[in-house]
């Protein structure tokens, strides 16, 4: 395996994507560049236990290809892995050791470099890209779409990069620290066939010719005053105070020539071109080579183990959903979830118990046997048990008792008393990141009834 194939870790990220639906993984990526030019590269790799192979591969890799790296093995909750700090002496050394930073062909220009009087530009463009063989989950059914992003819900890829001078243009996610630290977070290159891209232009000052041009601009200015004083004090003798003044003015000058000058290299913005990239350049991204675990788990995504729902394809489309399927988000009963498509659910949930009605809100109510099911704009957006069938993902259903309710949740949110029940009340996010509400209807010591909803 040659030194490039190390691609910090990335391509084993993107090898690994199909593997992510039997638990979680987490991989950060932190640069911290110094004012000297100096930089600091961080990589943390953690996965669950299924992916301790690959990772434990991963890190080896890491050994052996940066042999100046330090590798230490690191834990997050059950989640286990590697880290790995290397220390480069500057930027170009560093985009040339890891193909993090590779530029591809009309595709990203990587790090691109131009060097300056009193600073260096620099301008990070960076790609992230699922090339596995894998379907697309935009191409899959709605309903698949929904269980496979819950599943990769747990997934996080973090690229961080914290400089020594405020940044100029960039795209992430978020800037704190008067520009100096900027946060990506490029999940998304993990989900699906996406692309996630990274942007931003930075600049490493010389601080020594800095300091230079400031000192020469004082001594510039000090003597302007000094000779206008000499022309003032020598206004008898004309020969004498004429040359102070023009000395003073030739001094003047200079000085605005020096200041025109700086203003002008510090506004310029930089027009960079192919032969600035000082990253590899490579034809294409690599596609990842599928091996067996890969192959195994990707059959798992299409089929999840933990979920019994029936594909929605053309020769499943009239299976009944499984009641008893524990569901894998915090905000699901059973098999049916917020803000899922109804058209998907419709007809796999049973016999309605009578008609559905539509209030004065513009929601309309669906009464099953199990479920409550309140929809708007064509997905769920409420949910309440009807029957102690349906389970929460923590195991909960109608019946069982307050205590099972604070083991499995800790202490809520809130807890009020409304209509007769004591409500237990929890925070999560939905599929689609909105705040969402779980709620257990406690009556006489035990639950009544579970909702889930979105907070409008």
């Amino acid at each position: 395996m040659t030194k490039k194939k190390n691609t910090l870790f990335l391509t084993l990220c993107l090898i690994l994507v199909t593997m992510l639906t039997s638990g979680c993984f987490q991989v950060k990526a932190d640069i911290e560049i110094h004012e000297d030019g100096s930089v600091i590269l961080n990589r943390t790799m953690v996965g669950n236990e299924f992916l301790q192979d690959e990772i434990e591969q991963a890190k080896k890799d890491v050994t052996k290809n940066s042999p100046d790296a330090k590798v230490d093995s690191v834990s997050n909750g059950n989640l286990k892995g590697f880290h790995a700090e290397t220390n480069y002496k500057d930027i170009r050394t560093m985009a040339k050791d890891v193909n993090l930073f590779d530029a591809h062909k009309g595709l990203n220009n990587g790090i691109q470099m131009k060097k300056g009087l009193l600073f260096d530009s620099y301008s990070l463009d960076l790609i992230f890209e699922n090339n596995n063989d894998n379907k697309d989950i935009k191409d899959l059914p709605q309903e698949q779409q929904t269980l496979a992003k819950s599943m990769l819900s747990d997934m996080k890829f973090d690229f961080t990069l914290k400089l020594p001078y405020p940044s100029g243009n960039t795209n992430a996610t978020k800037v704190t620290n008067e520009g100096k630290e900027l946060y990506w977070d490029l999940s998304a290159a993990l989900i699906g066939n996406e692309t996630s891209t990274v942007k931003a232009d930075f600049r490493i000052w010389h601080k020594d010719r800095v300091i230079g041009l400031a000192v020469v601009a004082l001594v510039l200015l000090l003597a302007m005053f000094k000779f206008m004083a000499k022309a003032n004090k020598n206004k008898q003798n004309s020969s004498v105070s004429a040359n102070a003044k023009n000395l003073a003015i030739l001094c003047g000058m200079l000085l605005l020539i020096l200041a025109g000058g700086t203003y002008y290299l510090i506004e310029e913005q930089p027009h960079y071109t192919e032969q600035d990239i000082i990253s590899d350049t490579k034809d294409k991204l690599n596609s990842p080579k599928k091996n067996k675990a890969s192959d195994k788990v990707s059959e798992k995504t299409t089929k999840p183990a933990d979920t019994k729902i029936a594909n929605t394809n053309a020769a499943s489309s009239a299976q009944m959903m499984d009641i008893s399927t524990k569901p894998s988000t915090e905000t699901a009963l059973g098999p049916v979830d917020l803000c899922l498509s109804f058209d998907q659910l419709q007809g796999r949930l049973g016999k309605e118990e009578k008609p559905s009605k539509l209030d004065d809100s513009g929601f309309t109510h669906y009464y099953y046997p199990d479920w409550e099911i309140i929809v708007a704009n064509g997905h769920v957006e409420s949910l309440y048990s009807n029957s102690s069938r349906v389970q929460t993902k923590r195991g909960l259903r109608q019946g069982d008792s307050v205590q099972e309710i604070l083991q499995a949740y800790g202490d809520p949110y809130g807890k009020t008393e409304y209509n007769g029940s004591t409500l237990y009340e929890y925070q999560f996010r939905s599929i689609n990141n909105d705040n969402c509400l779980l709620r257990f209807a406690v009556k006489n010591g035990v639950i009544d009834y579970i909702g889930s909803r979105i907070i409008r």
